[in-house]
């Protein structure tokens, strides 16, 4: 045989530049970015010890959105002791961190926590100590948005308010009012208790989920609202959501997910038409473990659907930060050093040194 092998240096090796399909793979998990939209339960992996029963039982195969809610119940009954609840928050913490999240809003409905032998103020104050510690150890901000259930009376969620303001008051970071669940009511009813969070000083968001719900969102006191994928095609709803100051958790998956009847692909997804329109918009993962992704992969699906460049992915990564409800003397340092660390990334994902 004539063959010869290739003799190469390494300097060779080293020269030239990183495959662009690599580079996104890179950036996407390394961008510092926050997570706005990940619920607790649903971000508990089978990796958790205390729900791999609950996941044998009930999230090998997904049936229909009346599973996954009960699913997600499940899930909240697998934990029984207040140090499982710090050690499933903290879980979770981790794996969006691993995806480069430098601030953490993890959404939870008291209604699922009853679930729980575990009373929800004990919960509560577990997920809390799960912050701090990731605080100290991590630098994260970020804290919990206690979520109203449109499955319940709407008058309930009254009691949610409360709740949160006497977490808040024994040191919970709940930093939000949110509201979630199965459309059984009117989103429109929850107005009262929303008007009632901004009055006790708490930022908030809801689900937009319906047609119905996006002209309804605009007579709610949001400061966020989360999927309202029934804007698409909708320029001047859009415009109006923008003039709001209403910007857009959107979540690829999960909508995918649970509606292939109107999201057949990523492409078909409105998160691109959203930042194309100059609505405030950034990636979450909504139920990270049931959906079978993490944020990583959301800014990998929304760069291959919409061919995003390398400095799209950063100001979408950008935006989630500035969306964040971040508050203190410390917000404008912080969004300097995240954008510092990110400019450094864009023409070597492989450094935040720059080039």
């Amino acid at each position: 045989m004539n063959d010869m092998v290739k003799e190469w240096s390494i300097e060779q090796a080293e020269t030239g530049p990183l495959a662009e399909a690599v580079a996104m793979q890179i950036l996407a998990r390394r961008l510092p970015k926050a997570e706005l939209h990940m619920h607790f339960l649903g971000s508990l992996r089978h990796t958790f010890p205390a729900t791999q029963s609950a996941y044998d039982r009930v999230a090998k195969d997904y049936v229909n959105a009346d599973g996954f809610f009960s699913g997600l119940r499940d899930i909240a009954a697998a934990l029984v002791t207040e140090d499982m609840f710090e050690a499933a928050t903290i879980h979770a913490l981790q794996d969006a961190v691993r995806c480069g999240c430098r601030h953490i809003e993890m959404m939870t409905t008291p209604g699922e926590l009853r679930h729980s032998p575990v009373p929800v103020a004990k919960a509560l104050r577990a997920m809390g100590r799960a912050f701090d510690e990731m605080k100290r150890h991590n630098g994260l901000s970020g804290g919990i948005i206690l979520e109203t259930d449109r499955a319940d009376d709407p008058a309930v969620a009254m009691d949610v308010i409360v709740e949160a303001m006497a977490a808040r008051d024994a040191g919970v970071p709940v930093v939000g009012i949110g509201n979630d669940g199965a459309f059984v009511h009117p989103v429109r009813l929850f107005a009262p208790a929303l008007e009632f969070a901004k009055k006790e000083g708490f930022s908030t968001t809801c689900h937009i989920c319906t047609p119905q719900d996006v002209m309804d969102g605009l007579d709610l006191p949001l400061d966020r609202a989360d999927h309202a994928c029934d804007l698409q095609g909708q320029p001047g709803l859009i415009a109006q959501y923008r003039e709001a100051g209403i910007g857009i958790t959107s979540a690829i998956t999960a909508n995918c997910f649970m509606a292939p009847g109107l999201f057949p692909s990523p492409f078909h997804h409105p998160v691109d038409e959203f930042r194309r329109a100059g609505l405030n918009t950034c990636l979450g993962t909504d139920d990270p473990a049931f959906f079978q992704t993490d944020l990583a992969q959301e800014y990998v699906l929304g760069q291959q659907a919409f061919s995003w460049t390398r400095q799209d992915m950063m100001d979408l990564a950008m935006m989630s930060l500035e969306m964040a409800w971040i508050e203190g003397a410390d917000r404008d340092r912080r969004l300097a050093q995240w954008r510092a660390e990110a400019e450094g990334t864009l023409a070597d994902p492989r450094t935040t040194k720059g080039m």
